[in-house]
């Protein structure tokens, strides 16, 4: 028998492996402005077309590329980052693995342009599927120029699994403003089908976040500060009463790079407890500087998981520093020590306490209180003069209103007599009764129904809001509100609004844009919860609408329709249902498309016939 073990060619070996580094365009975004950054840049721009799918270029003014360098970059494992694994614990870059350019090489066409301050004459290179097609010197300014264009046109099927435009782009500015946080003394510029996004010059740390999120943050924002052997945390907080039902604005660094840590982050969530309602989260911006002995990046390729070495303590400190930067606040926005007066004791005049209260004398002068307690004749020989009239007047009150007691009022305990027993008898059970707040019982003609409601209720909306988005002569109710609010979004939320919009109007909203990354809501659907403010509807739709886009394929209207009718189960009261609702439910439910499954694909109901129910006792 043949051998029929091969080695694949470093083209296929290639592409295998960029499945892994690059992932869709802001894959791409991420890690050509993190090289820039290791680069030594001080001004960063990057311009996309068509969210990255048909161009992507960054242009960094840092140290540059040697000949010899610009032709290694794209060689797989070739870095300049470290040289043994020693370094590995050391690192004091983003970059590491030599995986980046290669990987991007291998499914793009990327056009090269670097210069060193020394040279006289920079370097172009060419790069197609791995293969070097063009190597020349060309005159370009100092740093360099990446020009990846048509990614994945060697990979048709990853490129069918990209998303939209709006949703790519959203991706693109998510990895952008990472970066762009952390590094506040660079310059940087995004540029989107030749429109300015974001111009973010250089500045503090607080400033580079308003920027990025708006004006609004000036005055949401509280400092954290910490300093020890350990670890070293610097950045902001959310005050409480601007906690969202929405996950929004949470971002945690270490050693300037963007990381996800569900222990961390809970440190930070569990420190806003009791101050924010249920199922709401705070954002946070946090800087976490730690020795890199300390920790380990190297476990995935897009560096975003890392192992602690001192995890526990590290969690204490974190969660720590955020109360006391919530207690420090409180305290002093309650308490103002400027402007406290000294107290004038001098200025209050007394009075005797007799004065206050009359003395009670007691009518034997010669009663001790501390003599033997089981002396019971000093016990009956005092009483309070003042207070037994008062007694005596209680206890006439109560005798002149309290009833005589009659033949008819005897019985004061309500024992069952035949008589009831038999009406109880007579009495026919409910046809549907709820249980446990979310369940319904009820009997059909081939056995018993078990309904869950909330699963029930999301197969309903669904469907009704699926046939509004599909039909062509819609007319939502709308609920004009009193005084239109303004919403101000995340950049992915804004280009995903932007991309739903019509669909979001034809639910019965009334939005409309206005100026960057803000929204003004003119109405509401008349079926929505009138107490829950418009801007936490919307982003919770949002947010369900995102993270379907991950979990789910389905088209954009089904997304809409689940993501609404999700948001509006989580907020319907099914406490003590009354017969005639409980009974819509079940009526709706089995006229619906799919009775059994809700749009999440969780059961809606079990159906007992009476065999299955002769089984269960046998």
């Amino acid at each position: 028998m043949s051998d029929i073990i091969n080695i694949l060619p470093d083209s296929v070996a290639n592409q295998i492996a960029a499945g892994e580094v690059i992932q869709r365009p802001a894959s791409v975004i991420k890690e050509l402005v993190e090289n820039a950054v290791d680069a030594q840049a001080t001004q960063i721009e990057v311009i996309v077309k068509n969210a990255g799918k048909t161009l992507i270029e960054v242009i960094d003014n840092g140290i540059g590329m040697s000949e010899t360098d610009a032709r290694l970059c794209f060689e797989r494992h070739a870095t300049s980052k470290i040289k043994c694994a020693d370094d590995l614990f050391h690192l004091h870059t983003k970059g590491f693995r030599g995986e980046a350019l290669a990987s991007i090489a291998a499914i793009a066409q990327v056009e090269l342009q670097t210069k060193r301050a020394a040279d006289n004459l920079g370097t172009k290179l060419l790069v197609e599927a791995c293969k070097c097609i063009e190597q020349n010197s060309c005159s370009c300014e100092k740093g360099t120029k990446f020009f990846v264009k048509n990614l994945f046109f060697n990979v048709p099927a990853r490129r069918n699994f990209l998303k939209s435009d709006n949703v790519e782009f959203g991706h693109i500015q998510e990895e952008f403003i990472r970066i762009a946080l952390v590094h506040n003394n660079i310059h940087f510029k995004l540029y989107h089908n030749d429109n300015l996004e974001y111009n973010l010059l250089p500045e503090s740390p607080k400033q580079r976040i308003v920027s990025i999120f708006g004006n609004h943050y000036k005055e949401k924002l509280i400092p954290v500060e910490e300093k020890n052997d350990i670890i070293q945390i610097s950045g902001f907080i959310s005050l409480p009463e601007y906690a969202k039902k929405t996950k929004g604005e949470q971002y945690m660094f270490v050693n300037d790079r963007f990381i996800k840590h569900s222990y961390f982050h809970h440190a930070i969530v569990s420190a806003f407890e009791q101050l924010i309602p249920e199922k709401t989260y705070p954002s946070y911006f946090i800087f976490l500087h730690i020795k890199p002995e300390n920790i380990d990046i190297n476990i995935h390729p897009t560096k975003t998981e890392v192992k602690f070495r001192e995890e526990q303590a590290i969690y204490k400190i974190i969660h720590a520093t955020t109360r006391h930067s919530l207690g420090a606040f409180n305290l002093n926005s309650n308490i103002d020590f400027d402007n406290i007066s000294p107290l004038d004791l001098n200025s209050y005049t007394y009075k005797p306490i007799s004065s206050i209260r009359e003395p009670i004398t007691y009518s034997n002068e010669n009663y001790n209180p501390f003599e033997n307690k089981n002396n019971q004749s000093n016990k009956s020989n005092w009483t309070p003069k003042q207070s037994v009239k008062g007694w005596e007047n209680i206890y006439e009150f109560i005798k002149e209103n309290t009833p005589e007691p009659t033949s008819d009022t005897e019985p004061n305990i309500p024992f069952p007599s035949e008589e009831k027993e038999e009406k109880l008898e007579e009495i026919t059970p409910p046809a549907v009764f709820q249980v446990f707040d979310d369940y319904i019982v009820g009997k059909i003609k081939s056995g018993i129904v078990l309904i869950k409601i909330s699963a029930a209720l999301e197969r309903i909306f669904f469907d009704r809001y699926l046939n509004k988005l599909e039909s062509a002569n819609n007319e939502s109710a709308c609920q004009k509100l009193l005084f239109a609010e303004t919403i101000t979004l995340s950049p992915q939320n804004t280009e995903t609004m932007k991309d739903i919009l019509n669909d979001f109007n034809k639910l019965g909203f009334d939005i409309e844009e206005f100026g960057k990354n803000t929204f003004i809501i003119n109405g509401i659907p008349t079926d929505a919860d009138n107490k829950e403010q418009p801007q936490q509807l919307i982003e919770q739709m949002l947010e369900t609408f995102n993270n379907n886009l991950l979990s789910l394929k389905i088209s954009k209207k089904n997304n809409l329709a689940h993501s609404y009718a999700t948001t509006l189960c989580r907020k319907q009261n099914t406490e003590n249902m009354s017969q005639k609702e409980m009974q819509n439910i079940i009526n709706e439910l089995f006229c619906s498309s799919s009775p059994q499954l809700s749009p999440s694909g969780k059961k809606t109901c079990i159906i007992i016939n009476d065999k299955e129910l002769v089984r269960f006792f046998s």
